[in-house]
């Protein structure tokens, strides 16, 4: 996120941004370029991607990339736009790939790893080389089971822009949990407005009440301050167990989860 500090601001305390960080078009296309584009984006769970040829395709602004297994098991991450005519591949969420990608203007076809491999009657064109027109790759990690894929081609390094948070969830075993369930919001305003939501309380004691019997809504603590996180932990009341309807555990916790991680809940957002 973007903050801007003026002469005002610093002298008379924090404010929100000005209106047009929230209205204005040109403003949220400089944020796609210098944020969206240019940052580590999770792009969903790698154990969606199981077996080898599946995939899913991921937008982002205008842009688009297909994220798959390969023959040998990884995970590739392609635009999804082909090398011919500049045609959108494909518009599936998801699906499997049988053996290659194949675009279904002129048919030009990809194996899983991007290389091109099929493309009518361009042999007939002087000096064209299949070698030279694969798909263009977009930068892809895996993270605690996580995907992350970033379109920059002078991108940072995952493990450098993520260093505070990189061993914080070690004890959770993050990469070994199964996703039970997806829920979708569709938002019908800025994203900032749903990023400083989410992280803060202030609106929990009016609009979650359930939520604020279970932890406090000013007791929130932020312990990370570097790198593209926001975040902290907020401590259960007394004779709280766990963020449910009665407060009490509904299972064992994860073995791993022990003393003072056992009375707290972390909420970060992770772009």
């Amino acid at each position: 996120m973007i903050f801007f500090k003026t002469a005002e601001t610093l002298q008379s305390g924090a404010k929100t941004l000005p209106c047009e960080f929230y209205t204005e078009s040109a403003i949220l296309e400089r944020e796609f370029e210098s944020i969206f584009l240019k940052q580590w984006i999770c792009a969903g769970r790698s154990d969606e991607l199981s077996e080898k040829g599946q995939y899913k395709t991921v937008n982002i602004g205008t842009e688009s990339v297909i994220i798959l297994r390969n023959d040998e098991g990884d995970l590739n991450s392609f635009s999804n736009v082909c090398r011919h005519r500049g045609t959108r591949i494909y518009d599936d969420a998801n699906g499997k790939f049988s053996k290659s990608i194949q675009c279904g203007y002129h048919g030009w076809t990809y194996d899983l790893d991007g290389n091109l491999v099929g493309a009518p009657h361009m042999d007939e064109v002087n000096g064209f080389k299949k070698e030279d027109y694969p798909l263009h790759k977009a930068a892809i990690c895996e993270w605690e089971g996580f995907i992350f894929v970033n379109h920059s081609e002078n991108h940072e390094p995952f493990e450098k822009s993520f260093a505070p948070v990189m061993n914080r969830f070690s004890p959770w075993g993050i990469s070994n949990l199964m996703v039970k369930e997806h829920k979708t919001y569709y938002v019908n305003c800025n994203w900032k407005l749903v990023i400083q939501n989410y992280n803060e309380c202030y609106h929990c004691p009016t609009l979650h009440p359930e939520l604020a019997d279970i932890h406090h809504y000013m007791g929130g603590r932020n312990d990370l301050h570097e790198g593209p996180i926001l975040g902290g932990y907020m401590d259960f009341h007394e004779n709280v167990e766990s963020i449910t309807s009665t407060g009490k555990r509904c299972c064992p916790p994860l073995k791993g989860v022990k003393d003072e991680n056992l009375k707290r809940v972390y909420y970060y957002s992770i772009f």
